[in-house]
């Protein structure tokens, strides 16, 4: 009787500690209306850095989708970055009539954390202007894409077919590295130009001519339509551990890959750097018809943004690029993964009259629910997962390994379009001891 009495006592005491406990527990988690998906378990827990395209604003969300830091500019935005210094990084669009094409920028402005304005150049004239897309390098340098306009007598010299000149120009993809100075100004200290590695077999009269196939680490000038805008760079991402420079090129519907190793003069030769190519292509993938090999069923990149080099952070399935791969098919839109051959000094065979491996994705997500014909981006997490922005939709979603989707935010602008967003993990340095609270503020 005893013993059964000293029982019923100690599991009187157990519940009543069981159910103190459970009084203790957080209230239930408050979620903004717009986080239609939270998974807590699996989500990578951090801060999504986002920058709508009709707004003057760059906003800094938690998971729960509250804005907990905000930075505001007098110009609209494209391509933003948040540094580990804690500063922010935004390309901004100028006006110039000069260049018409969706993309243009043209002004870089850079911010403290607690949202002052520290930097702001602009590189914008009638024959240049910046384009969508910059790459901060470790020293605090910036890569920046630009367009140089190519009058019609240069064009045609250089190769160009007079019937593919209906704007009467070539815009001429370069890329800059950009050292700030002050709080306005900036050095190039380094430049690589498309106009350095062309070919054409239209007219062996004028500058360039060969044959394209066997020349893929060259670019044919007539490969695109009529229009002025040639190559359309909309993404570029520094691969630091190689010291090379990867680019999407929308009208190629190609990756491409530069040797960032090179001087300015180098970069303008065949000669020179750490691969002794000079800035003839490394490598480029997704359309071997774009330099005349191979059928249209080789396609594997349509319209594609977003081009992010992961050095094989997955791990089941391989894979060194990331890529958001906007027109697969009719309204459907995917992410892919692409493990491109690499040798050891981190070379490549860039073969000529060949389709060059890798003949199909190591890993995508096809989905109709991420569609969208423009803008977009993707990005491998920590914990293996993926960030896909959705950017003509707003809609920012993560996936896990199965593919299963764990968290999505939807930004509640009635124009929500977003160039590409960014997630950090809690633990990135730009956070340490900083307020990160909730704001009673909302996106606009």
């Amino acid at each position: 009787m005893k013993k059964n009495l000293l029982l019923f006592l100690i599991a009187s005491l157990l519940f009543l500690q069981c159910k103190s406990d459970v009084d203790e527990v957080e209230p239930l988690l408050e979620l903004n209306e717009n986080i239609t998906i939270y998974n807590q378990e699996s989500f990578l827990d951090g801060y999504t850095l986002i920058a709508p395209v009709a707004s003057n604003s760059t906003y800094l969300i938690d998971m729960e989708g509250y804005v907990v830091k905000k930075w505001t500019s007098n110009n609209l935005p494209l391509s933003v970055y948040l540094n580990e210094d804690g500063t922010l990084i935004r390309s901004y669009k100028t006006d110039n009539p000069n260049f018409l094409v969706g993309g243009k920028t043209g002004g870089l402005e850079m911010f403290d954390f607690e949202g002052n304005i520290i930097w702001d150049w602009q590189y914008s004239t009638e024959n240049y202007i910046l384009h969508h897309d910059v790459s901060v390098l470790p020293n605090g340098n910036i890569l920046a894409t630009v367009w140089d306009k190519k009058n019609l007598s240069t064009s045609i010299n250089n190769g160009r077919n007079p019937n593919l000149l209906l704007d009467e120009s070539v815009l001429a993809e370069r890329i800059i590295e950009v050292k700030p100075i002050g709080s306005n100004n900036a050095e190039i200290i380094w430049e690589w130009s498309i106009w350095n590695h062309l070919i054409q077999d239209y007219d062996s009269t004028k500058l360039n001519y060969g044959n394209i196939s066997e020349h893929p680490d060259l670019l044919d000038i007539n490969f695109t339509n009529g229009y002025s805008n040639l190559n359309h760079f909309n993404s570029i991402f520094y691969i630091e551990e190689l010291d090379q420079i990867v680019v999407s090129s929308r009208k190629f519907n190609e990756l491409m890959i530069i040797d960032h190793s090179t001087t300015s003069t180098e970069a303008a030769s065949t000669t020179g750097g750490n691969y002794n190519k000079g800035g003839r292509l490394l490598y480029r993938w997704g359309n071997p018809l774009a330099y005349k090999s191979g059928t249209i069923e080789d396609q594997k990149l349509f319209g594609q943004h977003d081009v992010k080099y992961m050095n094989s952070t997955t791990p089941t399935n391989g894979g060194n690029f990331l890529i958001f791969n906007n027109n697969i098919a009719g309204n459907m839109s995917s992410v892919v993964e692409i493990l491109i051959p690499q040798n050891t000094d981190g070379s490549y065979n860039l073969l000529p009259n060949s389709n060059n491996l890798p003949l199909d994705y190591s890993w995508s997500y096809q989905s109709t629910a991420i569609y969208a014909p423009r803008v977009s981006g993707a990005q491998r997490l920590s914990n293996y997962n993926t960030l896909i922005t959705r950017g003509t939709e707003g809609r920012i979603i993560e996936i896990d390994i199965n593919k299963t989707i764990v968290w999505q935010y939807d930004i509640p602008l009635e124009v929500n379009d977003v160039f590409k967003s960014y997630r950090y993990a809690k633990s990135y340095p730009a956070f340490e001891n900083q307020d990160l609270s909730k704001l009673n503020i909302e996106i606009e």
